[in-house]
């Protein structure tokens, strides 16, 4: 009897059997795979989140990046990163869980000094420790530093100079930094406090305060179309709040340069300069914002104007000597001794307004073109 009752060898039974084996492994092989890729993009979205809320309330100017251009140790642990998040006003590199104990732990860039002193050059060095530049040299025993495969040597923020772990003492530490070989192009945070203190009590003779600085003091402001050239322009405004006080650097696609410019009014007469990063357009942008200057009554604080090209159609920076594109083929501290380096020559500026009067007495729109010419003297 029993052996009636088990199915025979290939009956219905045995083969809807057979399958439902076969459809749930297809299942599983189809739905495990797609529950695993929306698990991973869960966790990925809300790590995200988390990054960028740290962002947003950081003093640091923190950017992620899927992949460091060299080797790079995370300034909290130590230990060698391939992707992570760096700060592009002071140069930290960091783990992504690193990122809160860093935020935490060490100091971005001040652009103004808390307390309220009256000496200009008495700002000590702000060194921070690891990931030196490639070819940087020991500012006390003139050897390479960064060499060894592992967190090591230290950096100063401000004037880029670097020292070996062996060679740095509590005298350095205590040193004054002079802002290294640009230092008259940037702004000192001291400065703008003092300026700060000055506006309080209804001062503006920025003269006296300019004069502690030297002759030589030509601070520079930073006026770059982060979209221009593929999107180059948001990578070269990190490396000139690297260089610079993060303060002289502008987006122009987030801050105008009519506001920009008014930093020119917290300097001495006829003493600031301007490098657009951007095409013909920025720099026509910047040019208007200029002659607003003028109609403002502000002459004595326009700026003298250099241009970095960036994207196509730089035919002003190619008549002025700045050729026609920049792509990265010198480094940003090379531009800002081009700059410092660079003569002025005058530039007309002039407005064609044409008016077509139209049929039946209908006005069209005017067109206003507006041209940039470099004056040549002959003597």
């Amino acid at each position: 009897m029993e052996a009636e009752r088990r199915p025979a060898p290939g009956s219905p039974s045995e083969g809807l059997f057979a399958d439902g084996h076969l459809i749930l492994w297809t299942l599983c092989s189809v739905l495990l795979p797609v529950f695993i890729t929306f698990w991973c993009s869960l966790q990925r979205s809300r790590r995200l989140l988390h990054r960028r809320d740290i962002f947003r309330k950081s003093k640091h100017g923190w950017r992620d990046t899927d992949l460091f251009s060299q080797p790079t140790y995370c300034c909290v642990c130590a230990q060698h990163i391939l992707q992570g998040a760096f700060c592009d006003c002071c140069g930290l590199r960091v783990d992504e869980g690193c990122l809160k104990k860093a935020d935490r732990r060490f100091q971005c860039k001040e652009i103004m000094l808390k307390n309220d002193t009256k000496v200009l050059d008495a700002m000590p060095h702000h060194w921070i420790r690891g990931n030196v530049p490639l070819c940087s040299y020991c500012m006390v025993c003139k050897q390479q530093c960064g060499c060894q495969p592992k967190l090591c040597d230290y950096r100063c923020i401000w004037c880029q100079k670097t020292v070996h772990d062996e060679c740095m003492k509590n005298s350095l530490k205590n040193e004054k930094c002079d802002f290294g070989e640009f230092k008259n192009l940037i702004i000192p945070p001291s400065y703008l406090t003092s300026i700060n203190q000055m506006r309080k009590d209804k001062k503006t003779d920025y003269e006296v305060l300019a004069s502690k600085l030297g002759k030589q003091w030509t601070p520079l402001i930073i006026l770059a179309n982060s979209r221009s050239g593929t999107n180059m322009g948001e990578g070269l405004l990190g490396e000139f709040r690297i260089l610079l006080n993060p303060v002289q650097v502008f987006d122009v696609t987030k801050t105008p340069p009519i506001k920009a410019l008014q930093l020119c009014t917290l300097l001495p007469y006829y003493s600031a300069r301007v490098l657009v990063c951007g095409g013909d357009g920025t720099v026509g942008w910047v040019l208007d914002a200029v002659d607003d200057m003028k109609i403002k009554g502000q002459e004595k604080y326009i700026p003298q104007v250099a241009v970095l090209p960036l994207g196509t159609g730089n035919d002003l920076s190619n008549t002025l000597g700045w050729g026609t594109g920049y792509a990265g083929e010198i480094p940003v501290a090379q531009v800002l001794r081009n700059v410092m380096e660079a003569d002025g020559i005058k530039l007309d500026r002039w407005k064609v307004q044409v008016t077509n009067k139209g049929y039946y007495n209908l006005r069209k729109p005017k067109d206003v073109l507006l041209f940039s010419n470099k004056v040549e003297l002959s003597i």
